[in-house]
């Protein structure tokens, strides 16, 4: 039986007993965050989500940083908005 990374019955089967405070989670550091970037693209795309990535330049950043206080939303939700009223979709 071979041990995988992933493998949560058999992570510690063949490791030598550790001492001190015990780990919350099994797997090192970059394999913690390959699973949990799995997981949420996952839940994104059951969401129906898309990943969207941008260059702006810092000036328009700065002023949809001033939108995103005045209007209490994180910028996801202000870029969303602004596509929305732009494109002239309603809410889905």
């Amino acid at each position: 039986m071979s041990v995988q990374p992933e493998d949560r019955t058999t992570i510690d089967m063949f490791a030598a007993r550790r001492r001190g405070r015990p780990r919350s989670n099994p797997y090192d550091r970059s394999l913690q965050c390959r699973v949990n970037k799995r997981s949420q693209r996952q839940r994104d795309k059951a969401r129906g989500l898309k990943r969207l990535e941008v260059k702006v330049p810092h000036a328009i950043v700065e002023h949809l940083d001033d939108a995103c206080e005045q209007l209490q939303l994180n910028r996801a939700e202000v870029m969303e908005l602004a596509l929305r009223h732009w494109l002239h979709l309603g809410d889905d």
